[in-house]
This record gives structure tokens, sequence and C-alpha cells, in this order.
């Protein structure tokens, strides 16, 4: 075995991995974020120049299952008290259920808390969200991935994160070039292009499916908590919208860019209200609850250097929302 924080072969780090012998601290000696293959809402990792891969060109998904199985053993390892004193605590947990995208789950070892992260302090929450999980791919081809856990009837809450991608991801897609409208920060709205209208209806069609597998569930029928998330704030150079922005002509730091992000955040939080009213009206046996995340961010504080995800302390604010709407649906005994 190699001494802690040298050079290591790719069968060595995970020997390590599999016999929980990487540290905390060794981790990032040994993966890093790949900037160069992240994407909105899909932060990539790789493989640092400490490893030897053998000859190897492993995958991006190998590199990713390889960081959690580190992570996952970390956790183990971490975790709190031991034997009886350990069970007690989580059977005092309620459980819940979480699926999302990225603002349910991110690296732990490289990115601020995310807002499950701040809800296990609370809540038994198993680790199902993933990074860079699309709404369409979570509803349709990974359903069973909350059906199967629903259906065991272990789960009253279920959270669910989803059309980030089509929101705050797709300024270069549905934005016109500055200049086509007018430069006041309250011309905003003139700025977005009707196909935005359109990925909205997909999205929502998506939240339809979600709808209906959750209606399909019963003993008992869970309450289906959703987000629009919120006001993310474009920085000079930033990789996911800033650039896109300085490459329709906008300056990132203005405050037409940003009210352009408001209004095509606000327009997805208008639509998600309105389909949860219209799913509580249509069908009465259970429950949508939307979420408005929104006042959770009020400066630039509140969000992470990558400019779409909350930092520590935003990820915290919107816990406490979101942990809110789930207290006001538990019975009082």
């Amino acid at each position: 075995m190699p001494p802690r924080g040298e050079s290591i072969t790719l069968s060595e780090l995970r020997r390590r991995i599999e016999a929980g012998a990487l540290t905390r601290e060794e981790v990032p000696l040994y993966f890093e974020p790949d900037e160069k293959k992240s994407k909105p809402f899909a932060p990539a990792l790789k493989l640092t120049k400490r490893v030897d891969k053998e000859g190897r060109r492993p995958g991006a998904r190998s590199v990713t299952t390889l960081y959690f199985d580190a992570e996952a053993r970390l956790a183990g390892t971490e975790a709190a008290p031991a034997g009886r004193a350990r069970a007690t605590i989580a059977a005092a947990k309620m459980k819940v259920l979480a699926e999302g995208d990225s603002w349910f789950r991110l690296p732990n070892l490289f990115y601020p808390d995310d807002m499950v992260d701040v809800l296990r302090k609370t809540y038994d929450i198993p680790k199902l969200a993933m990074w860079g999980d699309e709404i369409g791919k979570m509803v349709t081809t990974k359903k069973n991935n909350y059906l199967v856990p629903l259906r065991s009837g272990l789960y009253r809450h279920f959270m669910f994160s989803g059309g980030g991608n089509d929101v705050l991801a797709s300024v270069g897609t549905h934005v016109k070039r500055f200049g086509a409208a007018g430069t006041d920060p309250a011309d905003a709205e003139s700025y977005i292009k009707t196909s935005f209208g359109t990925a909205l209806d997909t999205v929502i069609g998506h939240y339809g499916t979600l709808a209906g597998h959750v209606r399909s569930v019963s003993n008992p029928k869970p309450t289906l908590y959703v987000h629009g998330y919120a006001h993310a704030r474009p920085r000079p150079g930033g990789d996911y919208l800033g650039s896109k922005f300085e490459a329709l002509d906008f300056d990132a730091a203005g405050s037409l860019a940003r009210q352009i992000v408001a209004a095509m955040v606000d327009r997805f939080n208008v639509r998600l209200k309105a389909f949860a009213s219209a799913q509580n009206a249509a069908h009465p046996d259970y429950e949508v609850v939307y979420v408005n995340l929104r006042p959770a961010f009020t400066a630039a504080a509140d969000w992470n250097t990558d400019e779409i995800h909350p930092s520590s302390a935003g990820a915290a604010r919107a816990a406490a929302i979101m942990g809110d709407k789930i207290a006001e649906n538990v019975p009082v005994a």
C-alpha cells in the first residue's frame, strides 16, 4: 500500500475504497471536478494525476461509481453512534422519500450541502436522488427508483425536484440576443422566446406523469411535494448562465440578465403552482404541495459560485421551507 497522499494505482484505489481505508482528506487527492464534462445540474468527476490508470481509460460513469463507493463508506464510518444508540436515532426520524436532480444531491466532498443533506438531520431520507437526472428520464425509464420504495408503505411524504435543466439551464436556447427588445430590466419578459413556453409544457407534462404514478400508490397514499427553484444569479464568465448571456451580448452582471433569469424561474413557479392546484381539485384523495423556495434566496451568499446551486446557507434556508411544508402535513397526535 502506498503512503497516504502519494500516487496510487487505480487497482489499489479500488481496493482501499472497498476496504473502507480511504479517508475524507484523501478523496480530493484522487478525485476532482471535471469542468470540461460538467453540465448544468450534472457536475462530473475525474481521477487526478495522482492515480496511475494502468493503461485504462475509465469513463465518467465508472469514476462516478467509484466516488459513490468512497462517499458511501465514509458516510458509514462517520455516521454517529453505533449499535443500539444509532438504531434508536434512526428509528426516531420520520421517513421521507426524495427523488430529483442536483438540488437534492451533489457530490458531498466537492460541493456545499444540498437540501437533502440538511433535511437528513431531521428525517430519514434514502439516497435516491442523483445529480444530472432529468425529469423526463426520472418519470419514465427510472420510475422504479421511486415507485418501489413508495409502494413499500413506509413513506407518507415524497419530495420531487425536477425541471431545472429546462429552466435554469436553458438561457442559450430560449433567450433572444441583446437588442431584440429594450435595455431596461423591465423589458426582461420580451427577451424570452415562445419556445420557452413549449419547453414548460413538456416539463409540466412530465409532472403529470409523476402525479399519476403517485396516485397509483396506496396504504398510505403519499403527499407529493414539488418546488420551482429560485432566482439564480448569472456571473461574468459563469459556465452555466453568465457565459450564455455573454454569447448573446448581454452584460452577465447586469440587472437585465438577472431579471430574465428571474422571469423564467417565475414562469415555471406559476405553472407548477397551477399544476398542484389542478391536481388537488381533480384528485381529492391525494395531495400535491407546491413549495415556493424563492424567499430562501435573498442574497448572493445564498448561491454557490457555480451560479445555479445553493450555497450551504441557501440550502439550509430552502430546506427549512420544505421542512415546514412537511410538518404541516404531519397529523397531530
